[in-house]
């Protein structure tokens, strides 16, 4: 067992990483639940890639890529991003998976666009953007992730009810007083916040895979809200750590890792239903044996 054990004593970067891919993880897990429930999922997707823009945004504002003017520019784009789909999708009668498609590449060719011209002086590692640097993460980002995740799970808490009728029935949700698009607005702009803020930690590709990986994979194991929310917690937090070891023990990045190991977990859930329903199948299809037969009978 010394390889589990043994990454902890080569220096706190270990130690550093976890706590960094913990902070992106739990709450990426709890809100890709309520986007999976709203058949939202792409959505994550969409508002990963398309905070470079307001990365640029927020460069050209505060003339620095600080952390804080980051993540404004960055939940700015998202809510103009999630304005423009709902708008597309309601009012020029596009299927809302394609209005995602249309913001999506728009806002994200926008930043590429951007970077080149406008931010032509500026440094952005296009590797960190999508991988990150977990094991080598700042100062800063650890702040603002140690700040954002617990504001961003007391927000689940408070707004639970409205969120848990908004994503199970909207229309029931809007006849009982629920401000429903107001809700979806408040979600949409928690899911960028957290994204971004773990950008510099675990890049783009990590928060799309532990937001809809962990919810599709509780899903497939259990259909009570609370259930969902804690095997996705747990789905996050054994891709993160697994992807962890992975990372350090196969020198690959752990942000590739993490999500490799989070499609495993998805797939032996799977697997394990798939092996569960036949057994259930198997034994309510028990032939009668001289036994049962002559019970039958009398």
């Amino acid at each position: 067992m010394s390889w589990l054990v043994e990454p902890w004593t080569w220096g706190a970067f270990m130690a550093r990483g976890a706590l960094a891919a913990t902070l992106v993880a739990v709450p990426c897990a709890v809100l890709g639940v309520f986007l999976y429930l709203r058949r939202m999922s792409m959505l994550a997707d969409a508002l990963a890639h398309i905070a470079l823009p307001g990365i640029v945004v927020a460069w050209a504002i505060s003339g620095g890529l600080h952390p804080g003017a980051m993540l404004a520019g960055a939940v700015g784009v998202g809510l103009a991003a999630t304005w423009g789909i709902e708008a597309i999708s309601r009012r020029a009668r596009v299927r809302s998976d394609a209005a995602i498609g249309i913001v999506f590449t728009a806002l994200f060719a926008a930043g590429i666009i951007a970077v080149s011209t406008v931010a032509r002086d500026v440094h952005i590692d296009t590797d960190c953007v999508l991988f990150g640097d977990l094991l080598a993460v700042s100062d800063d980002t650890l702040t603002l992730l140690s700040l954002l995740a617990p504001a961003s799970l007391l927000a689940v808490v408070l707004g639970w009810r409205w969120l848990a009728v908004t994503s199970f029935d909207p229309r029931f949700a809007a006849a009982v007083g629920v401000p429903v698009v107001a809700v979806h607005y408040a979600l949409t702009t928690t899911v960028t916040a957290v994204a971004v803020a773990g950008f510099e930690a675990v890049g783009a590709v990590v928060p799309i895979a532990l937001l809809v990986l962990p919810a599709a994979t509780a899903h497939s194991l259990t259909h009570r809200l609370t259930s969902m929310v804690a095997v996705a917690v747990a789905h996050a937090l054994l891709a993160s750590f697994g992807g962890l070891y992975v990372a350090v023990w196969f020198d690959v990045t752990p942000a590739g890792a993490i999500a490799v190991v989070g499609g495993l977990l998805y797939g032996l859930a799977r697997i394990a239903m798939r092996v569960g329903s036949h057994t259930l199948v198997a034994g309510s299809t028990h032939t009668p044996g001289p036994v049962d037969a002559g019970r039958s009978v009398a």
